[in-house]
């Protein structure tokens, strides 16, 4: 906590202007800390004090990388003259954090979970969330899910922006990368609709389950699946 000024509440704890937690994890909210963060401020910021940073967003991606699927997948068909073909089920099931080339991006972003920070409750952190994207280059296949956030430092006369989108400069958190086990195929101004699931799980304490489901126009390919952010 960063002190501005202190009283004392009802209950003899000391009450602070300002919290200030460097909570986000890969995805945004693997590792779970703000958990932790929203309890601090509920026991010790004074009411009207501010959190910083303020708020913050997850948004959501198309991309195409027909290669990086195909290495996730066919590698085990053939590693040095053995088939491991069982592992590809496993892999598919991981979401990966890595950096996203802007240029394999093919649609509009979506937001799909904004949180206020100064009023978020630890029950909203495990939410399923609808997404709408439009398809901007077809011509190549859907292959993966990009997601990334931005986080808000809200001041009296300033505002800045902590951005994870692909198209800024990689930062240490990267993307959330959810492939998909095949390619689905998509045209130019096609609409993309679907819903995201953020679950608490997997064998981390601290890991996210995240669960996709997806179609491709108004009856066009249908994609779901479930991913592990450990």
């Amino acid at each position: 906590a960063v002190v501005s000024t202190q009283s004392t509440g009802e209950t003899g704890e000391k009450k602070y202007d300002v919290l200030v937690s460097e909570w986000m994890g890969y995805g945004l909210l693997f590792e779970c800390m703000l958990d932790s963060v929203i309890a601090a401020r509920d026991k010790l910021l004074k009411p009207g004090g501010k959190m910083v940073p303020t708020r913050a967003s997850l948004y959501l991606s198309l991309v195409s990388d027909p290669p990086s699927l195909a290495r996730r997948t066919h590698f085990w068909r053939d590693v040095y003259g053995f088939d491991m073909s069982v592992m590809e089920g496993e892999m598919a099931g991981e979401a990966v954090v890595e950096s996203v080339d802007p240029e394999k991006v093919i649609s509009t972003e979506c937001g799909f979970k904004h949180l206020d920070l100064g009023t978020v409750t630890v029950a909203e952190l495990e939410f399923t969330a609808p997404f709408q994207v439009e398809v901007l280059r077809g011509g190549t296949p859907l292959t993966a899910i990009s997601l990334h956030f931005t986080c808000y430092f809200d001041g009296e006369d300033l505002s800045l922006c902590l951005d994870t989108s692909p198209r800024t400069e990689d930062t240490h958190w990267l993307q959330t990368v959810l492939y998909l086990s095949s390619p689905v195929s998509v045209k130019s101004g096609e609409v993309v609709r679907g819903s995201v699931g953020y679950r608490k799980g997997g064998a981390n304490r601290r890991g996210y389950v995240i669960e996709l489901c997806g179609h491709v126009g108004n009856e066009g390919v249908k994609f779901e699946q479930t991913y592990i952010l450990n």
